[in-house]
């Protein structure tokens, strides 16, 4: 059924008389290619569609203004908007911001563009029915005809040829998710994309041909982020380690293949695997099974593993096709994950502060370690909620001061990290440097909490041993991902 047909914001209500094919009925901007990506993405969830005619897309205004408009032949300047729903919505109940809210799955945005027509688009991936992991997700606010909603996921946008290939789109996709999550970075258009990287272009603007690892870099650079570059055949076999650190860490990352650019923002995890090793330090990453993306030329969420075919949605690329990847840090992290990594276990290893001579209930093998970064003030806000296995900790961390930016390793036994469960972990300054090997500020075993009391308070070193007596295990900080 639709309702409305003629009206500025037709209803489509998925039934045996209505379904996918009337969406291109009601716009002639939506072809069959975009069809079927929308269909993919939500055939799961979906029954019930509005339209939004005559929508003013920012993005799209702003490649129209900078590219389109300049053509003989101009395509239109408006959009149209899809908002997609899990249950019927009747027209007299779009003014009930509740129901809307609860049934809200996300929108798209159809551009009068070719070949690609799919825009700007958000859509809630726990409704999808095909995404699982843990991922970096934003929240947008909106409005269909006044009433306010709020949606919650990654960014997407399809490439449309001509200002945006696929590095300016997976760039779009990551500075979008910056700028929707954090207020000290601004929203940044399509076409301001290329211009940060105009000083260092190679022929033509536009149409565009693309960028390189470097051009996207000084993207991130230019807006206030921190970017590192790995490239696989440098960092060897640590390349999927490190990448899946700054994932866990909540930083969505570039991918590179030989001849495209997605964007990767989320992992997924098989904690029942064996892992066969001997080590006596484990990474939680042997356990991860692949990553989350976004490729401009599919539909969003996902799945990139070893083989193309992974379960789930599965990526038209496999994790070794990509040869590098951008990790666009905060700026104020001085310290990369791989030298956090370096000193910190050989901290571990000390005769002084080791495992071995000061916590006998890890010093067994192998211990596995968990290492991301996350702020002072995210790690301060869920210690209630974690507990950190003992209320003299608890208290101490609560009370240090601590700075923005932080890297910790969690630790743990082999059974307890299955259960998502540690008994300790080392705090580190993200504003050091890797030949300041006193960078740490507290390391927590069951046994012994270590603080360095002179840096907290901005003094000369000098750590503080506080004895531990019945502590128990506790859950791992999982809050810089969401979990789906």
């Amino acid at each position: 059924m639709i309702e409305g047909g003629h009206s500025a914001l037709p209803i489509i209500h998925f039934d045996a008389e209505h379904d996918w094919p009337a969406l291109l009925q009601l716009t002639s901007y939506l072809d069959e290619v975009g069809l079927d990506r929308l269909k993919r993405t939500l055939a799961k969830c979906v029954r019930c569609v509005a339209v939004e005619l005559h929508y003013i897309d920012k993005d799209y205004r702003d490649t129209f203004s900078t590219y389109h408009s300049k053509r003989f032949t101009t395509p239109p300047a408006r959009c149209v908007r899809l908002h997609f729903f899990d249950a019927a919505i009747q027209r007299d109940e779009f003014r009930d911001g509740e129901k809307l809210q609860r049934h809200y799955i996300g929108y798209a945005v159809i551009r009068p563009t070719r070949p690609n027509c799919l825009g700007r688009t958000l859509v809630a991936p726990d409704k999808l029915g095909y995404v699982s992991g843990s991922i970096c997700t934003c929240d947008e606010m909106l409005s269909i005809q006044g009433v306010p909603l709020r949606i919650r996921g990654f960014p997407f946008i399809s490439q449309d040829a001509d200002v945006t290939v696929c590095a300016q789109s997976a760039l779009w996709m990551l500075l979008r998710y910056f700028s929707d999550r954090y207020p000290m970075y601004r929203e940044i258009y399509p076409s301001q994309i290329t211009d940060l990287t105009r000083d260092y272009s190679i022929g033509r603007v536009f149409p565009s041909s693309g960028l390189t690892d470097w051009q996207m870099a000084e993207a991130c650079r230019q807006i206030g982020l921190g970017p590192l570059i790995y490239a696989r055949r440098k960092v060897g076999a640590d390349f999927d380690h490190l990448l899946y650190t700054y994932v866990e860490s909540g930083i969505p990352t570039l991918l590179s293949t030989d001849n495209h650019v997605v964007a990767c923002f989320g992992h997924y995890s098989d904690y029942s695997k064996s892992l066969g090793a001997t080590a006596d330090f484990l990474p939680s990453s042997l356990f991860n099974d692949g990553f989350i993306i976004n490729d401009d030329n599919d539909i969003p969420y996902q799945r990139l593993g070893e083989n193309a075919g992974a379960t789930g949605a599965p990526a038209a690329i496999k994790l070794t096709d990509v040869e590098s990847f951008t990790a666009p840090l905060p700026a104020r992290v001085f310290l990369p994950a791989e030298d956090f990594e370096a000193v910190a276990s050989a901290l571990l290893l000390t005769d002084e502060f080791g495992i071995k001579n000061c916590s006998p209930a890890l010093n067994v093998k192998p211990v596995v370690t968990r290492t991301f970064l996350t702020t002072g003030r995210s790690f301060k806000r869920h210690l209630d909620a974690r507990g950190m296995g003992h209320p003299r900790v608890f208290e101490l961390y609560r009370n240090m001061p601590l700075p923005h930016f932080i890297w910790v390793r969690e630790l743990s036994t082999l059974d307890l990290y299955r259960a998502h469960r540690v008994l300790g972990e080392i705090i580190w300054d993200a504003t050091r440097n890797v030949a300041e090997s006193g960078g740490w500020l507290a390391l927590h075993y069951p046994e012994r909490l270590f603080v360095d009391t002179g840096s907290a308070f901005n003094r000369r070193p000098k750590v503080t041993d506080f004895p531990l007596d019945k502590s128990t295990d506790y859950p791992v900080m999982v809050h810089n991902l969401g979990a789906i």
